[in-house]
């Protein structure tokens, strides 16, 4: 885990945005700053501006009023600056069909190496190695509709990590997936992040959020209600029940103990086994 006074990579700055024939904001005044080398989740109800904060941040949405910055540099949307942008945030939807374009797995991963006007052999190296990192190999040939949704999932991660951004937004990436293919999926967040890159995750998913995160965001109507670490937000449960969510399912069954000692509160199953062996 980084340290909170590490570099800052993406400050939201007063940022508001509503959605055309809306009358609410998505985002309402919202400040929030996104820290280098973290694993970071955004957790709100439906509807609390968590997939809206990810496309201002990638710039598909135009902030309507304040500011977002990559460190010192404000976002503007002349399309040269647009890809410049592009090149260090990389998103990646919920559903994956949003952002495959190509007829094959690997025209497809190629794709926006293509658009940066790399050379050819660049093109290829990166290519090569992104399919090998993801796994793609027997399916490099494959038509993208002849594959199931942890396999286009796979496949638009790759093509966003093979521009290397150096901080990955994902909007709900374990949506729809079974319990093998999320997995699967934590191991290659898990293979990004040790590898440099800064992940900015929105979930619904409470526990996944505990388990996974060093840092914590939860939105509430578009602003910021309470940021930390996950033992620093989930231990504000009055909080949380104010803005009507529910607490990690481990979170609870540690809390239930009727003893229990003063250590870090068990993030995995592993962990509160052991945890359960050593203390009772």
């Amino acid at each position: 885990m980084v340290e909170a006074n590490s570099l800052t990579l993406v400050e939201f700055d007063r940022v508001c945005y509503t959605y055309p024939g809306s009358e609410t904001p998505a985002i309402n005044g919202l400040n929030l700053s996104i820290k280098a080398g973290q694993k970071n989740a955004i957790v709100g109800q439906n509807g609390s501006g968590k997939s809206t904060l990810l496309f201002l941040a990638d710039g598909l949405y135009k902030v309507q009023q304040g500011k977002i910055r990559w460190q010192t540099e404000t976002l503007n949307y002349n399309p040269k600056f647009l890809r410049y942008w592009r090149q260090r945030i990389g998103l990646a939807f919920q559903d994956p069909e949003q952002q495959l374009v190509a007829g094959t797995v690997r025209e497809d991963i190629s794709y926006g190496l293509c658009n940066l006007g790399l050379p050819r052999r660049e093109i290829e190296q990166r290519l090569e190695r992104a399919i090998a990192d993801f796994g793609l190999l027997e399916l490099a040939e494959k038509p993208l509709h002849h594959l199931s949704l942890g396999q286009k999932r796979r496949v638009a991660l790759a093509g966003v990590m093979v521009l290397k951004p150096q901080l990955l937004l994902l909007d709900e990436p374990t949506a729809y997936l079974d319990r093998v293919q999320t997995r699967y999926l934590m191991a290659e967040l898990e293979r990004i992040h040790g590898e440099g890159t800064t992940i900015l995750m929105a979930t619904h998913d409470l526990n996944l959020a505990f388990e996974w995160s060093d840092w914590i965001f939860i939105i509430h109507q578009g602003k910021l209600a309470i940021e930390g670490t996950a033992e620093e937000v989930f231990a504000r449960g009055e909080i949380m029940e104010e803005l009507q969510l529910s607490l990690p399912l481990l979170w609870e069954v540690w809390e239930a103990l009727p003893r229990r000692p003063q250590n870090r509160v068990p993030k995995t199953i592993g962990e509160l086994r052991e945890q359960l062996l050593t203390n009772f």
